[in-house]
């Protein structure tokens, strides 16, 4: 009788922590997912669409008129403009890289955990370094204007290749309409066409002269 008292106990001890198990990762997984709802998904799918778009209008500019321009003029401040383009895609990248991180380190908790707002993010993507060096080409704002050499023209071709590649995943305000639920697969195709690229160009993205943080013709 006594046993059995003590087995019912155990039972209920175990359901009891059962509960609070189930409870609490509940509670995690809703604040998380309130937490990714506030942090403007939509605002940061706009701004992120805007220089993409922005991006491909200037580096046309550019080359059609082997110059770039950074002051107040119609067609200037190219470089500011790209600067702060990808400046922006940078900031939102890293965002979401971090949100995801601590997603993985909260997933244990969870019953369910989301995989619509997770991604496959992770230390070798390839994206974020390559965002910030092409924002280093532009980030010489105190000239006013200097000449497209051959070097900084066969950069900035690349950098308008690659581009166009992410266009064609975004779309333009016309074509393509991206919802929240489409944001991750977003973030992660552009990734994914980011690796294609220097896959397909054979490209050393470490060491590659176009691409290479050291090699900077804009200062020339």
């Amino acid at each position: 009788m006594i046993l059995k008292k003590r087995l019912v106990m155990i039972g209920c001890c175990i359901g009891i922590v059962f509960l609070l198990v189930l409870t609490y990762s509940l509670y995690k997984e809703k604040r998380m997912y309130e937490q990714y709802l506030t942090m403007n998904v939509r605002q940061d799918m706009v701004d992120m669409k805007s220089a993409i778009i922005n991006n491909d209008i200037l580096f046309n500019r550019i080359l059609t008129n082997e110059k770039i321009t950074n002051e107040m003029v119609e067609d200037g401040e190219q470089a500011s403009q790209l600067y702060y383009n990808f400046t922006d895609m940078t900031q939102i990248m890293d965002k979401y890289n971090l949100m995801n991180l601590s997603f993985i380190q909260e997933a244990n908790w969870l019953v369910q955990p989301a995989g619509l707002f997770t991604n496959d993010f992770s230390q070798d993507d390839i994206l974020p370094p390559t965002l910030h060096r092409m924002r280093m080409t532009f980030e010489r704002l105190d000239i006013t204007s200097y000449p497209v050499t051959a070097e900084l023209k066969a950069r900035i071709e690349g950098y308008q290749q690659l581009n166009h590649r992410w266009l064609n995943v975004v779309g333009d305000f016309e074509s393509k309409e991206i919802n929240e639920k489409d944001w991750p697969q977003i973030l992660k195709d552009l990734e994914q066409v980011t690796r294609a690229y220097f896959s397909e160009k054979k490209l050393d993205f470490v060491e590659d002269d176009v691409w290479r943080d050291a090699f900077n013709p804009r200062y020339e």
